[in-house]
């Protein structure tokens, strides 16, 4: 219950917001004020009288739904003494919201709260790790191949760099914050992770960044992060690097994305002849801790032993697998040629041979993982003890990565080993060559359940929120999706643009060219081009696949030069920039991007007066997960095009239109080149999706 005192704080913070930015007070931002205060505030015992603790709210462009659920939440999370995590999808918004909104609200508001960006471990300078990089010449382990050598060996000068930087307190050890990009093999040998670390027992704990940075989050009112480090503190149990769920009052902005990224979480994922490499060399490093005296509880030889059986067995599993590929591969030389080589198991399930194997590899690779356990528990009880022996910590950054291999091994050949419960929702599983390799991949395709268990039933309370979450008004497939109960508050706002007025849909004339028809569409695409973007000075094209993109850049490249700005070319960022600063000298610019311009670019006025939109935006037919949800809701006599291809194009299409409205001043055009949104049975359905534009269906 919303307590009077409360919702004076709410509401006089709003009031001095408003008149510190000289803003007039939107219905839409009010209404998300008041739905976000009542369901967060809610006590978990009053959820059985009907009031859910989970809100899911669809704000679009427009709404400031980040002011909305700011002003909100952190009066509320401090009141109920719990923290505030707001976890976005992409750094841009991170760093909206930790750069500019936060810091307005609270000097506007004049609402005393805390707030910080928080980072996965990976992301922060290890200091013993940048030692052991300095001494490398005299490191006393040989780690694996792929974390020494050639990359430490050039980079001398960068290593004596950040020491010198650190010692002056001009770098604080944040790899965002170093003045330049460092390249993957270096910064993965200057960090480690959970397992690797040493915590209290490491000679440099107490300057330790990434414990500094730590704690700062743990002191916050509110700590903005993505959503991908909530999903690895949730698989980690909870409160490992964030509050604690029960703790918590988390709000999922861009929040269309988490299913998704649960499912990335999910997977698993091997090169064969990769293990192969780290399986030979790991003995190397039981002989070492065997020689330091720290194998009390280990057979080293034994456990030798059986990692050599191991690397015996990957190799006949890759044997295995080759023919099983060779098998089933299709035969064809048609367009999707260059994707023949993956194999995915049909709903799942793996050949007997490959199943009878797998079993054996996961029971072995769990039991080289609890003596791998065993060897870092034992080397962390040496550095307790007063007289460690010389060179033990350097030996923890070997146990953490032989341990993150052996693990994702086991993990993923038991998924191979084990098949899936007859009622439960199948495991994709698919093989895949790569150079010299064998890739070989098992991912879930449901995670409701999972997001169910270690979330939304933990957590004190959440809010959802995104500009697409419902198809036309209807929540049913985020919420399935998601594992959202079906008692979960849902609200879809109105809008404050006049989309009418603003803005018209034109679906022009094509002929008889049908979209699936990929060479022909992509020739019309670049023979209407230069008429369709004549008219404006700011103009983005949105494309469905690489291959078209480039097929229609090379069609088109001639007419535009460089006026043309393509996704790939540059950055992102750089590509944003360069359109805003050709349209601010008067020129024109247009942009070809894929999925990534769809959502997260805010091109206000000029820099966007038309958005063109190749084709209606279906989810590729070889994405190996979508294949086996789809083969799974088909054998439970669902449709899997009506239940997630639509409604996901649908979404997909909402997106791409929001483009082109970024404020209220805006105006423009959004071209569509895909006939079946006029034509088609389920066209009705995607223009009902939609905002209520000006149509224009040319005949």
């Amino acid at each position: 219950m919303l307590s009077d005192e409360l919702k004076s704080t709410i509401q006089g913070a709003y009031t001095a917001l408003l008149g510190a930015k000289g803003y007039a007070p939107r219905s839409c931002q009010k209404h998300m004020i008041a739905e976000v205060a009542r369901t967060l505030s809610v006590p978990r015992e009053e959820e059985r009288e009907g009031h859910s603790h989970v809100a899911v709210v669809e704000a679009g462009t427009g709404t400031g739904k980040t002011v909305a659920y700011m002003i909100a939440a952190i009066p509320v999370a401090k009141a109920l003494g719990k923290r505030l995590v707001v976890a976005t999808a992409t750094v841009a918004l991170q760093e909206q919201i930790v750069g500019k909104d936060l810091p307005d609200l609270g000097l506007g508001t004049g609402l005393p709260f805390s707030f910080t960006l928080a980072k996965g471990r990976r992301r922060y300078l290890c200091l013993a790790r940048l030692d052991e990089a300095l001494q490398e010449s005299t490191a006393p382990v040989p780690l694996f191949d792929d974390e020494t050598g050639s990359p430490l060996v050039d980079a001398k000068v960068l290593l004596n760099d950040m020491v010198s930087q650190l010692m002056a307190g001009e770098w604080d050890g944040d790899r965002d914050a170093w003045r330049e990009e460092v390249d993957e093999p270096v910064w993965s040998r200057l960090t480690s992770d959970h397992v690797q670390c040493t915590n209290r027992q490491c000679s440099h704990f107490d300057n330790c960044v990434y414990f500094k940075a730590r704690e700062e989050v743990f002191r916050s009112d509110c700590i903005v992060a993505n959503q991908d480090l909530v999903l690895a503190d949730l698989a980690m149990g909870g409160g490992a690097v964030l509050p604690a769920p029960e703790d918590t009052i988390y709000v999922f902005d861009e929040g269309h994305h988490l299913p998704d990224k649960a499912v990335s979480h999910g997977r698993a994922q091997v090169n064969l002849g990769e293990d192969h490499g780290w399986l030979e060399q790991a003995p190397r490093v039981f002989e070492t801790a065997r020689t330091m005296g720290i194998d009390v509880l280990v057979d080293v030889r034994s456990l030798s032993r059986t990692v050599a059986e191991l690397a015996q067995a990957l190799t006949e599993m890759r044997h295995i697998l080759e023919l099983t590929r060779r098998e089933t591969r299709p035969a064809d030389d048609g367009p999707r040629a260059q994707d023949a080589s993956l194999v995915r198991f049909p709903r799942g399930r793996v050949p007997a041979n490959v199943r009878e194997l797998a079993q054996s590899l996961g029971s072995q690779f769990d039991t080289v993982l609890v003596a791998v356990e065993r060897l870092r528990e034992a080397a962390e009880d040496e550095l307790r003890g007063e007289d460690g022996a010389p060179g033990v910590e350097a030996l923890m950054p070997a146990f953490g990565a032989l341990y993150r291999r052996v693990e994702t091994n086991r993990d993923l050949w038991r998924s191979y080993g084990m098949g899936d419960a007859d009622n439960a929702a199948p495991t994709a599983r698919w093989i895949q060559p790569r150079e010299f390799d064998m890739q070989v991949s098992s991912s879930p395709i449901d995670v409701a359940a999972m997001l169910r268990e270690r979330l939304w039933d933990r957590c004190h309370a959440a809010l959802v929120t995104s500009a697409t979450l419902a198809v036309a008004g209807d929540f049913s497939r985020f919420c399935l999706k998601a594992g959202i109960a079906s008692d979960a508050s849902l609200r879809a706002l109105s809008s404050p643009f006049r989309h009418a007025e603003q803005a018209e849909l034109i679906i022009p004339q094509l002929g008889d060219i049908d979209p699936r028809d990929q060479e022909a569409h992509w020739r019309l695409i670049a023979e209407r081009l230069p008429e369709l973007t004549a008219g404006a000075r700011g103009t983005l094209v949105l494309f469905t696949s690489w291959r078209q993109l480039l097929s229609v850049r090379d069609l088109v490249v001639d007419d535009y030069g460089d006026e043309l700005l393509v996704q790939g070319d540059l950055s992102r960022t750089e590509i944003l920039m360069r359109h805003r600063e050709a349209i601010d000298a008067g020129r024109r610019s247009v942009i070809f991007g894929l999925a990534s311009f769809a959502e997260g670019v805010d091109l206000p006025g000029e820099y966007c007066e038309h958005v063109i939109i190749s084709k209606i935006p279906f989810a590729t037919p070889d994405d190996p997960v979508g294949a086996t949800l789809n083969e799974w809701i088909e054998a439970r006599g669902g449709n899997p095009f009506r239940e997630v291809s639509l409604p996901d194009a649908a979404l997909r299409l909402v997106q791409s239109c929001g483009r082109l409205l970024r404020t209220e001043q805006d105006h423009g055009r959004i071209t569509v080149l895909d006939r079946r949104l006029a034509t088609a049975w389920y066209g009705a359905m995607l223009l009902d999706a939609l905002p209520p534009y000006r149509r224009i269906v040319e005949r």
